[in-house]
């Protein structure tokens, strides 16, 4: 059964619009623009790990789109996969909204690859506003009638900062960017991030001509209907933190004896100033916070506030160690003051504001991005006398922290579809921490809680989608609840549903629907190679059926100024064979059908090269060409190359099902020969200088004459000597390809130079 919607529903806080005063409009940055590509992509191999999704991507993407990627972390898991994370970064300039996520084996064999390139050339459009004009034009569209001519306090690496006076909790910033167009242009533009005392944090996008074409509210906040109903309290417990030190905070929790630790600094924000009042933070000794709580007086007594701060403290830590033991980590942007060398920006602890005077009933999370610190305000909530506090609510604590978790882990949760999902997440952090299937009884003085249904037997499904976050979130925590309940009952290890929890967001493409949820999870356990992977699946796909995002559901959106127009498609199937047992694999075969064996080749003319590949058992196969002289060269079963060097090629073209026992090979040799006397040689070394890498590059033949030194296809001088020092970006290892031509032209070059790290 499938049922469609169209709806159209306001935009509200985590929903970005494209604003219509300009002729520009921002490239498409969801979920349905990434491409994805699964299964079994390379080979296993020992190159560094950026340079073998770069190979891969070449076959897929322009040279120059390629040559603009930067390494942004790799960050291996405990299941043995590795994730690697790319972006843009044109004429010095990031590319606003582009990524790369990348998975791989622990043998260096590539599985997974989600990816959103633009065209990096044929060159950025430029811009005729400058850092001062987009600030003006995001203050005027958040804040009009507010001073814009704030004071410029710094400037570096095409960041600026302006002083914010009493309207900003940190100075506003603008950053020069390469934004995406949807005319497949780039156009040089600013990001605006402005953070103001009320806890919302935008970022906005101005283009060349100051003009706002993009926004996205970072800050996640829930608000409720009540229902007078009185849930029953668990008693205050005295319990033991890691002391010292743990596997997942190094350093312990606790600094100096209050609340300040590596993981998140917890104070009481009374006077929703931002910052701790005075005495806001408990002071113990021997690191013992044993205050009191005693619900039957106002949670505003001075010891029930520091009570409340205590928990707040303690719950933070606790959501922290669960997501990092599970794949939330210093490499995958968690909040740390000091990641201890093992990725990520580091100094972002979460600031957790106790009792925050800003409001009541509520609650919020804003997430920067990784390098600075989110803010998680809580309130008392009033629906009982005496109030109640939520900084003693867990399902509230977890809940927006799951908020920080998706936007560091996914991206971009803005959006009809992927906001809901922030807010299921969220909820579902809250249920299975606390294995219940209902959300903040205690703050909300309400049996059943928060939502409008308990989890168990929730009764709508994909099609029910309102436009309301909230509401609509409760299906994707419904799915997540029905997904537990079946694991369990199918004798599969909770952790591990953590585990394929946690590592699908680094196989969900940014700004995702229902379905790219389902598939990241798929696409963990496929990554992960488990034993139980088939049986993981089946729960998997029954859970996600259940609640209409079954094979062939569908959600779209489309967003404007105002609307959010949003369809979705259910479907109540599964595969058909998601729940059979597997039967034995047979290998697929595979044979080359071009170029011809001992066939030979002009060095940088095209070659094109073809697989016919078939498979019995009628799996996904992926195709993987290497060569003898320079490693992978291709992927598919098709494609052209001009970047076979001189020499003779023994080609091997691999075809696997996604078992490398299985996979099967065949091989041609082709030849190019030596270029005639006379023409350029090439000759070089690579070598490393404290691990930065360095090729030394020599050329004869050019007899005087101006000539230009590529690498793959980028010109990297044009010169008139016969040597060049190339020092190349990041560390580790790769692949890389040199020649140099005659000045401006494509004929008469050198042999092709393969230089391998």
């Amino acid at each position: 059964m499938r049922r469609t919607f169209a709806l159209f529903v306001a935009v509200a806080a985590l929903v970005s619009a494209v604003i219509a005063q300009d002729t520009d409009e921002i490239a498409n940055l969801s979920a349905k623009a990434a491409r994805v590509t699964r299964g079994q992509l390379t080979l296993p191999s020992n190159a560094g790990r950026p340079s073998i999704v770069s190979a891969f991507l070449a076959a897929r993407h322009d040279a120059s789109t390629v040559s603009s990627l930067v390494p942004d972390a790799e960050d291996a898991t405990s299941q043995g996969t590795v994730h690697v994370r790319m972006h843009q970064r044109v004429a010095g300039l990031d590319v606003y909204g582009t990524y790369v996520k990348a998975t791989m084996t622990r043998e260096g064999a590539l599985v997974s690859v989600i990816e959103n390139l633009v065209p990096a050339g044929p060159g950025l459009l430029p811009a005729s506003a400058d850092y001062r004009d987009a600030l003006t034009a995001a203050l005027q569209r958040r804040y009009p009638g507010a001073p814009t001519d704030l004071p410029e306090v710094s400037s570096a690496n095409n960041r600026v900062e302006f002083g914010g006076g009493g309207r900003f909790l940190e100075n506003p910033a603008v950053t020069r960017m390469a934004i995406p167009l949807a005319n497949g242009r780039l156009r040089i533009g600013y990001l605006v991030e402005t953070w103001d005392r009320g806890n919302q944090l935008w970022h906005t996008i101005v283009n060349g001509n100051g003009r706002v074409i993009f926004e996205e509210l970072r800050t996640a906040s829930d608000s409720y209907n009540i229902f007078p109903i009185y849930p029953g309290l668990t008693p205050q417990t005295v319990v033991q933190g890691p002391g010292t030190g743990n596997a997942e905070s190094q350093a312990g929790w606790v600094t100096n004896n209050t609340t300040i630790g590596n993981n998140v600094d917890a104070y009481l924000d009374r006077d929703n100033n931002n910052a701790a009042d005075a005495s806001g933070r408990p002071v113990v000794s021997g690191q013992n916070f044993l205050q009191v709580f005693d619900t039957n007086v106002a949670p505003t007594t001075s010891t029930n506030q520091m009570a409340a701060v205590t928990n707040l403290f303690y719950l933070n830590n606790v959501i922290h160690d669960k997501l990092y033991r599970h794949g939330f980590t210093a490499a995958a942007g968690n909040f740390q003051t000091n990641n201890f060398g093992l990725g990520g920006s580091g100094n972002d602890p979460v600031n957790a504001e106790a009792q925050d005077g800003g409001g009541t009933s509520n609650a919020n999370f804003s997430t920067p991005n990784d390098g600075s610190r989110p803010r998680m305000q809580m309130y008392l909530w009033n629906q009982s006398t005496p109030n109640r506090d939520g900084d003693l609510d867990s399902d509230v604590v977890y809940h927006e922290y799951g908020h920080g978790l998706t936007w560091r882990m996914i991206g971009g949760m803005s959006g009809p579809f992927a906001g809901a999902i922030g807010e299921g997440m969220g909820d579902t952090l809250a249920i299975y921490m606390n294995a219940n299937d209902r959300v903040g009884e205690y703050s909300f003085n309400n049996a059943t809680g928060i939502r409008r249904f308990a989890y168990t037997n929730y009764p709508l499904t994909y099609g029910d989608m309102n436009g309301a976050v909230h509401d609509d979130g409760e299906i994707y925590a419904a799915t997540m609840w029905k997904l537990r309940a079946l694991w369990t009952a199918a004798g599969l290890d909770n952790d591990v549903l953590w585990d394929r929890m946690i590592d699908a967001m680094n196989l969900t493409p940014s700004r995702p629907a229902y379905e790219d949820m389902r598939d990241g999870i798929l696409a963990a356990i496929n990554a992960a190679g488990a034993t139980t992977a088939a049986k993981e699946r089946c729960q998997v796909w029954t859970a996600f059926a259940q609640f209409g995002i079954g094979s062939g559901a569908n959600g779209t959106e489309s967003c404007g100024v105002i609307f959010c127009r949003f369809s979705v498609t259910e479907s109540f199937t599964k595969p058909s064979d998601a729940c059979s047992v597997p039967s034995s694999n047979t290998a697929p075969t595979v044979s080359i059908t071009s170029p011809a064996n001992n066939s030979s080749f002009t060095q940088n003319s095209p070659v094109a090269f073809a697989a016919t590949v078939a498979d019995a058992d009628n799996d996904t196969v992926a195709t993987t060409w290497t060569s003898s002289l320079q490693g992978a060269i291709g992927t598919g079963t098709s494609f052209t190359t001009t970047s076979l060097g001189v020499g003779q090629h023994t080609i091997t073209a691999t075809a696997s099902d996604g078992q490398l026992s299985n996979a099967a090979s065949i091989s041609v040799t082709i030849t190019a020969p030596n270029p005639p006397s006379g023409g350029i040689t090439l000759t070089g070394r690579g070598y490393k200088v404290k691990g930065v890498r360095k090729v030394d590059l020599a050329w004869t033949g050019a007899n005087g004459q101006s000539v230009d030194v590529y690498r793959e296809a980028l010109v990297l001088v044009t010169s008139t000597d016969s040597a060049y020092t190339d020092t190349l970006s990041g560390k580790g290892g790769g692949t890389f390809h040199y020649k140099v031509c005659p000045a401006g032209s494509t004929t008469g070059c050198s042999n092709i130079l393969t230089i391998v790290f």
